[in-house]
């Protein structure tokens, strides 16, 4: 498994009213080729957040983990094409989204293959937070050595290659 950083913007628009949930509704734009993704305006905050499902950066643990300008650069660029109202918002805070990737992009729920009783359950690859309401059942099987169908597919297994996920706007998009 590799960490990687996903950036994400919470942007403070000029009209607020045109972004609230009744006029600006959760989206994926294109998200199979750009990975841009969004949240209409926090009630409280007056923010919209809009954040990238896409290659992300590599980091290793002692790495600083902030949004660069070159993410912000991207993140205008696309603003301009979809959203023009909040291409030059003002971005109030930025952060890195922190994934656990797997070399293949499933979930890696399983026994150790070395060390008795130990039991790893991670790699979301940015879907394990959507997927948390389902995978308790899974872990749980797995924990207590019962059988589930999804326990072959998220065991325990050797990478035959690199890090090659099948997910366009990570591995073969544009980013």
């Amino acid at each position: 498994m590799k960490a990687s950083g996903q950036p994400v913007f919470h942007l403070k628009p000029t009209d607020p009213a045109s972004f609230e949930a009744e006029r600006f509704p959760v989206f994926g734009a294109d998200i199979s080729h750009t990975g841009w993704y969004g949240f209409p305006l926090h009630p409280r905050e007056g923010v919209v957040k809009i954040a990238n499902h896409g290659p992300g950066l590599t980091l290793h643990p002692d790495d600083e983990r902030a949004v660069t300008e070159a993410d912000a650069a991207a993140l205008r660029g696309f603003l301009r094409g979809t959203f023009p109202a909040l291409a030059d918002a003002e971005i109030v805070y930025t952060r890195l989204c922190l994934y656990t990737d797997t070399f293949d992009e499933h979930f890696w729920i399983g026994r150790h293959s070395e060390t008795a009783g130990l039991v790893v359950a991670s790699g979301g690859s940015g879907h394990g937070f959507k997927f948390a309401p389902v995978l308790g059942d899974l872990v749980a099987d797995v924990v207590e050595g019962k059988s589930h169908p999804y326990a072959d597919k998220f065991g325990w297994r050797q990478p035959s290659g690199p890090f090659e996920g099948t997910e366009a706007a990570r591995f073969h998009g544009d980013g």
